[in-house]
């Protein structure tokens, strides 16, 4: 019996153990674990999780959506640990972390990462057009990252917490700015526009990685991703990067 109890424990381990190395389970257990703390919000503030919503180019994922008399809180979640580096204006961010120990030296491991800010912009730019037939409302836009991960970034215009402060950040508003009506409202018509169709979210992801393979493979064609333009070295602060010829006009970068 004792043998059975250890055979299952271990498969119940292993099992566990690929559960957790999917990026995707990390992610969305990530985003449970903050939908957990957004309950303790009290009753005046609206909590909507995993809203998919339509855009001009496809469709757009985000993960938490507060509504309250104080303005919509927009949330992205990273369930990232380690160090944290990046830039409220660079194209991508990177993830520190210690590796294996060996000779008695720690090795690290850096991973690049889209720059979340941007990417909830989008998730800013998505709420507002679907709320355009409603009025016009106070969005801010949060980017919320593990209790396991050291923020050294620098975003002095955008919102970048752990998640042991979202809470108390979203709490910090206290201007009254949308009134009873109006939020009954702005929750209807996000309710309405979430798509929940069956493999709607596959489709979602799907997009997204081909999207992405798109990005890279211009980019190791010297051409940029946002307009079609080349790819030519630059010189900056940090040392040499990769500029799109079409700036001013076009911004992208890529180190």
């Amino acid at each position: 019996m004792s043998l059975i109890i250890i055979v299952g424990v271990f498969v119940l381990f292993i099992c566990s153990k690929i559960w957790f190395s999917s990026p995707q389970n990390i992610g969305k257990y990530g985003e449970k674990r903050v939908a957990i703390k957004l309950d303790w919000l009290s009753k005046e503030y609206i909590t909507l999780n995993d809203i998919l919503l339509p855009t001009h180019y496809g469709t757009t994922q985000i993960d938490h959506i507060v509504v309250s008399p104080y303005g919509i809180f927009v949330i992205e979640t990273k369930n990232y640990k380690g160090w944290i580096f990046g830039h409220e204006k660079s194209e991508e961010w990177k993830q520190s972390l210690l590796g294996k120990k060996r000779f008695w030296v720690w090795s690290s491991e850096q991973h690049k990462f889209r720059n979340p800010i941007r990417q909830n912009l989008a998730h800013f730019r998505a709420v507002r057009d679907i709320l355009k037939d409603v009025g016009e409302f106070t969005i801010i836009p949060i980017v919320a990252f593990s209790d396991s991960a050291d923020l050294k970034i620098t975003t002095p215009n955008h919102i970048v917490v752990n998640w042991s402060n979202l809470c108390s950040t979203i709490k910090s508003y206290r201007t009254p700015c949308i009134s009873q009506e109006d939020i009954q409202k702005i929750v209807s018509k996000i309710s309405i526009a979430n798509i929940t169709t069956e493999g709607s979210r596959e489709n979602h992801i799907h997009n997204i990685r081909s999207v992405q393979q798109n990005r890279q493979m211009s980019i190791a064609n010297g051409k940029c991703p946002k307009c079609g333009g080349n790819l030519v070295e630059r010189k900056g602060r940090y040392g040499s990067f990769l500029g799109c010829s079409n700036y001013p006009r076009c911004k992208f970068t890529h180190s």
